[in-house]
């Protein structure tokens, strides 16, 4: 089996990891669940889980979008999580309305909780009176423009607050587990259920396979990298998971006149250098 460096881009971020190149079986289908699944296996899922979040936020949402977090009153409390997921998708459809009125489209993750105490979960602060082991939602959201906080909590009917906080493109790994935590902690309401929703239309993160001729070769940072931090991972079971790295690579202007590569540039035309 070839090794190679597998190369995914999602938006700002990029992670490396060396292994081998998977070999598919397309006529292999996948079978039925026949047997619970193994504690390893699980571990792995909800690792999964959370890492192709990880890669779809840094795909479709950046510095200004949001991470909301709407709530609920007393009087306005559902009764269970399936009752609360369609009180919130009622609210994705009217925001969407509202959002198309204006030519503007609608992006969206969320998830569902109301199992842990908000003493343990202190990432976005806040009160958290009504988060408190109750039915709450936390939702990444595009931005469509200034007015979107207004328009978001007068849509939202729910009886609660609406906290927002904005996308930080340095912590996609952290927003991701944060958002997956009750299904590692407290486990999904259904086998393969996947612990968060999303929107039909989110940007898919790209995949590269790049060849290499040996084990030997390592992974460095590329010019202009930010946050560049290689891992290599264990899980509790004893087996690798694997060697790589991961870090954010923001647009950079050439300079207009001059190219190593090139040499002089006229005035009016400049190069952009991507991953």
């Amino acid at each position: 089996m070839a090794r190679a460096i597998k190369h995914i881009k999602a938006g700002l971020l990029h992670v490396e990891v060396i292994g081998a190149i998977p070999e598919r079986d397309q006529g292999r289908r996948r079978a039925g669940r026949c047997r619970p699944t193994s504690a390893a296996q699980q571990f792995y899922n909800n690792k999964c889980s959370w890492r192709e979040l990880e890669l779809k936020l840094a795909a479709n949402f950046g510095g200004r979008d949001w991470v909301l977090t709407p709530t609920y009153d007393d009087d306005h409390l559902p009764p269970d999580k399936r009752a609360a997921d369609k009180f919130l998708q009622r609210f994705i459809r009217r925001l969407r309305t509202a959002r198309r009125r204006r030519g503007a489209d609608l992006r969206y993750v969320y998830v569902t909780e109301g199992w842990h105490g908000k003493a343990e979960d202190t990432w976005f602060g806040g009160d958290g009176r009504l988060e408190d082991r109750r039915l709450h939602h936390h939702v990444v959201l595009n931005s469509a423009g200034p007015g979107d906080l207004e328009e978001i909590r007068s849509l939202w009917d729910g009886g609660g607050y609406v906290r927002a906080e904005p996308v930080d493109v340095h912590y996609y790994r952290e927003l991701a587990k944060y958002l997956t935590k009750e299904a590692r902690e407290f486990g999904r309401a259904k086998p393969g259920e996947r612990s968060w929703r999303a929107s039909r239309n989110l940007v898919p993160y790209e995949v590269e396979y790049i060849e290499i001729p040996s084990d030997s070769v390592t992974l460095s940072a590329p010019p202009g990298a930010v946050d560049y931090v290689q891992f290599t991972e264990r899980n509790p079971y004893g087996f690798a998971d694997c060697v790589g790295a991961r870090y954010l690579l923001f647009d950079v202007e050439a300079p207009p006149e001059y190219s190593y590569a090139q040499g002089r540039r006229r005035q009016h035309t400049s190069n952009n250098f991507s991953s």
